[in-house]
């Protein structure tokens, strides 16, 4: 289970349910007021090797970005939803190579706002889509921490013409394997040779734990 050694959050959260009930989890955790998750100055200031250091920080604020973007890969569309960033250090991972020092973990309290714009959209079409909603973060990761999963597929499996889809690199899964998803979320779960996982994927779930939680 993560536990933050500091929470950097925007005012804003406590006007949602998830914000407040982030604020109480980690109520004996230190804080710190922000303007905006996109930018904080303390982190952004750090040298390169602190990058490991500001992993152990969470992040909580207020999506503004909801632009879905196509793609004709695993989805339609890539879609902004409740995490950015992560609390593993993959070496190739693209998101450090974007965001550099800002690959953190960031959690956004505003879900209802998002599933709702996945689900108009999907409604609206006369064929079924598909929507990517882990492109910037780990999900299962997420879960263990907000039980967004959990909160996602009860809200959306009843959804006309559509399906999500996300990828995993962790083995915290049986918390959303009990729950009927009527056959609309699709997870994929990328797994490498041990050596790869030990040498190159820091923080993620081990291969044994991996096979473990497979039996």
């Amino acid at each position: 289970m993560f536990k933050p050694q500091a929470i950097y959050y925007e005012k804003d959260i406590e006007n949602y349910p998830l914000g407040k009930e982030l604020l109480e989890k980690y109520k004996y955790i230190p804080k710190v007021e922000i303007e905006s998750h996109n930018s904080i100055k303390e982190m952004q200031q750090q040298d390169n090797k602190e990058f490991i250091n500001m992993k152990k920080n969470l992040i909580i604020g207020v999506r503004k970005t909801h632009k879905f973007v196509e793609n004709h890969k695993v989805s339609d569309y890539l879609v902004p939803y409740t995490s950015s960033g992560c609390i593993a250090a993959c070496m190739y991972c693209y998101l450090v190579c974007n965001y550099n020092k800002c690959a953190y973990l960031r959690l956004f309290v505003n879900r209802e706002k998002m599933l709702d714009k996945i689900i108009k959209t999907a409604e609206k079409s006369e064929r079924n889509l598909t929507f990517e909603i882990g492109s910037n973060s780990d999900l299962i990761l997420e879960n263990t921490i907000t039980g967004n999963l959990i909160w996602t597929i009860e809200n959306f499996k009843n959804t006309k013409n559509g399906m999500l889809t996300f990828p995993t690199k962790f083995d915290m899964v049986d918390d959303i394997l009990p729950l009927d998803h009527k056959g609309k979320v699709i997870v994929r779960m990328s797994v490498n040779p041990e050596e790869i996982i030990n040498r190159v994927e820091f923080g993620t779930s081990r291969l044994k734990r991996k096979n473990r939680s497979n039996k």
